[in-house]
């Protein structure tokens, strides 16, 4: 069955992971870094840009199969039932339309899970009695494999994911995946649009990474301020939801504390962002929810007709007209601006560092 907006764009998962790192000098700051990867040239879409792990939703990321699995290495039902008890905001992408496919929370922690085996040869993943024991937040890489070899049957679709984990006899550490943003491309983008639920993940050292040859050009570890230096500096190119995601952790250099507010954040859901794009004379401003200029009721399909009404104001003074800011300004593909001026949407942090909101921060 046809999803109800398949026509208009495609479900996804990404995986934000981070890992705790001695700092290299005694001036730095930041106690861990994020896993990122270069795509190849030839990918189909944003070829060369640099992300976070992640990909299409696969039918066996749904599986009910996946029930058998959980059941045969003792995962408790009311462990994965929690889940699904979110009670903030749900984009349609956190929505089950069937009975015969897991529940949509699970299946797209799957789907990130998967997708981040398949480019980087990261398994999160244990046996049910070392997962169950664990109570600090972090998330477990499992070392115990041919890596090479499972990646390259599951690319070839001659094995799957789920026959992975039955073959080793362990289980995905979904529980350990905090749920962290929901994303989707701009209608301007209309034949190659995604939904695409981000998830976080926390390692106590970085682990080692396997490369797909087919799709990533390079990895990457480093500092989220350091990945924004270098996307400004015009050394590598982040696409708008890594530079708004890393701009939001970079005023965070503690793990331990993201670790916290991750836990305690994991269950207020995520409001939908999408871009809605104005022409500036001095850039484009692409705005979000909240702000001002965000259009009421926004179907997310329709085209944005008012995309060039402020064409000859300034960045500047199109903001001076708005009282509730949430937007990127960009000069160009490098250079981006973030304004929030309100408390973030769902709990979460304000990507200008304004965290007052949050008392454990």
């Amino acid at each position: 069955m046809m999803r109800k907006f398949a026509k208009y764009w495609r479900d996804s998962a990404t995986l934000v992971v981070l890992a705790r790192n001695k700092p290299a000098a005694t001036n730095e700051k930041y106690n861990y870094k994020v896993l990122m990867f270069k795509r190849t040239e030839k990918t189909s879409f944003m070829p060369s840009s640099v992300v976070f792990p992640g990909g299409g939703f696969d039918r066996q990321d749904g599986a009910l199969e996946w029930t058998t699995v959980f059941e045969q290495r003792g995962v408790a039902i009311d462990k994965l039932k929690r889940l699904t008890e979110v009670t903030g905001s749900r984009p349609y992408i956190f929505q089950t339309e069937s009975n015969d496919q897991l529940d949509r929370n699970v299946s797209l922690r799957l789907c990130a899970l998967r997708e981040a085996f398949e480019e980087l040869g990261i398994l999160l993943a244990g046996p049910v009695a070392e997962l169950d024991a664990r109570t600090n937040g972090y998330s477990q890489c499992l070392k115990s494999l041919d890596v090479p070899s499972w990646q390259r049957r599951i690319h070839d679709g001659t094995a799957s994911f789920r026959e992975l984990h039955s073959e080793l006899g362990v289980v995905p550490d979904l529980f350990s995946l905090y749920e962290w943003s929901c994303w989707l491309t701009p209608t301007m983008f209309r034949k190659r649009r995604f939904e695409t639920a981000f998830y976080l993940a926390v390692l106590n050292e970085i682990p080692s990474v396997h490369p797909e040859e087919h799709e990533v050009a390079e990895y990457l570890w480093d500092t989220p301020a350091a990945l924004l230096e270098a996307h400004r500096a015009e050394k590598l190119w982040l696409a708008p939801p890594q530079t708004y995601e890393l701009t939001r952790l970079s005023h965070l250099h503690d793990i331990d504390q993201i670790v916290r507010f991750a836990i305690e954040r994991n269950r207020k859901g995520s409001t939908l962002l999408c871009p809605v794009q104005y022409t500036v004379s001095d850039g484009v401003v692409f705005v979000l929810p909240g702000d001002d200029l965000y259009p009421a009721d926004y179907d997310f399909i329709s085209k944005h007709s008012d995309v060039d009404k402020y064409g000859e104001m300034t960045r500047e003074e199109l903001r001076s007209k708005a009282k509730r800011l949430h937007r990127v300004e960009h000069q160009g593909l490098h250079h981006q601006e973030f304004f929030l001026n309100q408390t973030p949407l769902d709990g979460h942090l304000n990507v200008t560092g304004d965290n007052g909101h949050l008392v454990d921060l």
